[in-house]
């Protein structure tokens, strides 16, 4: 799986990532240092071993998704 952050205003990928956790990560840092809106015009896709590419989240709710991804997990069991 490969994770790829892309800025949707100039059509460039920012980043790309292994896992979702530390794509969201990045996206998490970069509202911290540059304000909430910071996200606006950012993607998160994800591409599988068959070369589908799925969008995880764009702008607010790309925003909002790493902010939950930032939260304690609960521990299975």
């Amino acid at each position: 799986m490969n994770y790829a952050l892309w800025d949707t205003e100039t059509n460039n990928m920012v980043a790309d990532f292994d896992n979702e956790r530390d794509a969201l990560a990045l996206v998490r840092h970069a509202m911290q240092r540059n304000g909430e809106h910071d996200v606006d015009t950012l993607a998160l896709d994800v591409e599988d071993e068959h070369g589908e590419v799925r969008l995880i989240a764009y702008g607010h709710a790309l925003g909002e998704l790493a902010h939950r991804d930032s939260s304690p997990r609960r521990q299975a069991g």
